[in-house]
């Protein structure tokens, strides 16, 4: 008994170890091997994963200055947006086109939350009142996300090894989809993986308008 009793022990002591995280870290650089900042990567895995996590954080994006803060984001299909208005002025939000269609009208100071997002597709968003606003969010089906830093690195934790397709997504990139995919295969707990995109991302367009905006009595 006592013999069993300590397999016993050992065997729980084993099953309650956490499992070893995978990481990956993608450095993104452009033609002149300078870093960039601020553009989506994420990974989608080519294999079957059981019970594939679900990304909870609830995304926000502001509207301050009377610009979209931040320009670019990403969320993973099923989730919504928060929109806070900071400014002290109305806004009129609304998606361009595509299956994700919102539009509603948000006061200074108030929130409200889009209805959930359920395609995987990029969301252009404007204002109907300051027409110089823009934004995207990229709807991913994959919950392993993010973006780049200010030296143009992310790294993201992923459920085990194996293939995934790492692709890279920004508005400005000027590619098929403003996006490009490679397939990498992770052998080990820990992989680092550069990645180079084939052109300079396009210049921002300007986030401002008129100093002196003539406000619309109607809004």
């Amino acid at each position: 008994m006592k013999v069993k009793t300590k397999l016993s022990l050992i065997l729980a002591a084993v099953i309650s170890q956490p499992l070893l995280a995978i990481e990956i870290t993608v450095q993104v650089f452009d033609p002149t091997e300078q870093a960039v900042p601020d553009v989506v990567v994420y990974a989608t895995p080519l294999m079957d994963i059981e019970n594939l996590a679900v990304n909870t954080n609830q995304l926000v994006i502001d509207q301050a200055d009377t610009k979209f803060a931040p320009y670019v984001t990403v969320l993973q299909k099923g989730q919504t947006i928060k929109f806070i208005n900071k400014d002290d002025i109305t806004h009129h939000i609304y998606s361009v086109s595509g299956e994700n269609r919102f539009e509603f009208k948000i006061k200074s100071g108030n929130e409200r939350m889009t209805q959930r997002l359920g395609t995987a597709e990029e969301v252009a968003m404007g204002c109907n009142i300051h027409d110089w606003m823009s934004g995207f969010a990229l709807v991913v089906d994959t919950p392993y996300f993010g973006k780049t830093n200010a030296s143009g690195r992310l790294t993201l934790e992923l459920p085990e090894l194996g293939q995934y397709q790492i692709t890279v997504w920004h508005p400005q990139l000027e590619t098929d989809g403003n996006r490009m995919s490679e397939t990498v295969t992770l052998t080990e707990a820990a992989q680092s993986f550069n990645l180079t995109l084939p052109k300079k991302l396009l210049p921002i367009p300007e986030q401002s308008g008129q100093d002196d905006f003539d406000f619309l009595e109607e809004y």
